[in-house]
């Protein structure tokens, strides 16, 4: 700080019509700056102040600041008023300071020696500007599976407010805000493994004191995890169309399939066969949701197969004939004696049905069969007297069944 000579002297204005009254001594009072004030860094501090004395001009000043002398002037001295008292202001230039908190005092000794003092605490704010914030893990395009914890740390600085003091936040631009986050010391860091499946945005916010926001970004790719590996009973049959009678065969056989599993399965690449040589593998992708059926058809067309909506086709083939495209035989559902499985890619048999005419609900031309709704299982669908003919006809299709929805209760 800039020091002065202890004391700014004045001169003395001695009254003969005061010799009789009562020294009351001086008073002293700092008029800026105010607690109140908003002082940064970088701006010139000015204080000022003004002292009376009820006989004489104060002699007098000294202005310290932290303890420290500072160079004052008079701005008005001598000022008379109607009580009597002698009024004068003072003023002292504290120059840019830098932030902090500060103590600026005022000392003021008339010429009796009697002294005045004052003194105010004020505080000077770092300059204007958003926080600066960086976020410093994970690296930008990082990669994570559905369900992984991902950590996001990131840290911000500010010229006007205390890294203690800043605010952050942390949003994807796909999931909205991102709970959880610890902050502090103009740190933080926030760790989730429920962002959604997709590419977020993910932003840091630090607000200071001011209400300026600075922010930092991070793209990062949640992946979906992979299904697990399927078992038996994860795809079950629920219904077929062995003898449909208002179309041929080749035409208006179809299967219905059942995703008991908490996942979706994916039917590309399993194995549609009997114990003989009747085979089909499907290439083309079909999804069948947790709790969802898939219809698997002969002909996947509508307006032939008899009005049936089909989410798949297997090729339909009585005579041995190689398909033209696809891989495998073909299959063909025998209106007698037949069995039916389903093998995934990996070799593992996920559901096999067992039929035969002479069980005690026998397969009826021109009418599906399928599984009681109560008994939708890997190991129930096995018994086929859990099974019973269709009588509900959709809208559309021409014959009993009820192919995509669920069965008539047996």
């Amino acid at each position: 700080m800039l020091r002065s000579s202890p004391f700014l002297f004045l001169a003395a204005c001695a009254n003969e019509n005061d010799l009789g009254r009562v020294n009351a001594g001086p008073l002293v009072e700092i008029t800026s700056p105010s607690a109140s004030d908003v002082l940064r860094e970088g701006d010139t501090v000015v204080a000022s102040a003004v002292g009376s004395d009820d006989i004489d001009a104060i002699l007098a000043v000294e202005w310290t600041l932290d303890g420290e002398w500072v160079d004052g002037e008079v701005v008005a001295e001598g000022e008379g008023s109607d009580d009597g008292r002698v009024t004068s202001g003072y003023v002292a230039t504290l120059g840019q300071l830098a932030r902090g908190e500060y103590a600026l005092a005022i000392k003021v000794v008339d010429a009796d020696g009697e002294v005045a003092t004052d003194s105010l605490a004020f505080t000077v704010l770092g300059p204007l500007g958003a926080p600066t914030v960086e976020i410093t893990q994970p690296a930008a395009g990082s990669a994570f599976v559905e369900g992984e914890q991902v950590a996001f740390t990131g840290e911000a600085s500010d010229s006007s407010t205390d890294a203690g003091d800043l605010v952050f936040d942390w949003t994807s631009s796909l999931d909205g805000e991102i709970p959880g986050a610890v902050s502090g010391d103009g740190a933080s860091m926030v760790l989730s493994s429920l962002l959604s499946v997709g590419t977020h945005v993910v932003t840091l916010s630090a607000t200071d004191q001011d209400g300026e926001v600075g922010t930092d970004e991070v793209t990062v790719v949640i992946e979906p995890a992979a299904p697990p590996e399927p078992e038996a009973g994860d795809l079950i049959f629920t219904e077929m169309m062995v003898n449909p009678d208002a179309v041929a065969d080749e035409d208006g056989e179809w299967v219905e399939l059942y995703n008991t599993a908490g996942y979706a399965i994916d039917l590309a690449g399993y194995s549609f066969h009997d114990d003989g040589s009747d085979d089909w593998e499907f290439e083309d992708s079909i999804v069948v949701e947790p709790g969802g059926y898939v219809v698997l058809c002969a002909n996947a067309d509508p307006e032939v197969n008899g009005g049936v909506t089909c989410d798949g086709w297997f090729y339909r083939n009585p005579m041995g004939e190689k398909p033209p495209t696809g891989s495998g035989g073909g299959v063909a559902i025998a209106n007698n004696d037949d069995e039916l499985s389903l093998t995934s890619p990996t070799g593992v048999d996920i559901d096999r049905f067992d039929y035969n005419d002479t069980d005690s609900d026998p397969i009826e031309a021109g009418m599906s069969f399928g599984l009681s709704p109560d008994h939708l299982d890997g190991l129930e669908n096995d018994d086929v007297d859990n099974w019973c003919v269709q009588t509900t006809v959709l809208p559309g299709v021409t014959e009993p069944g009820t192919p995509g929805e669920a069965n008539d209760p047996c």
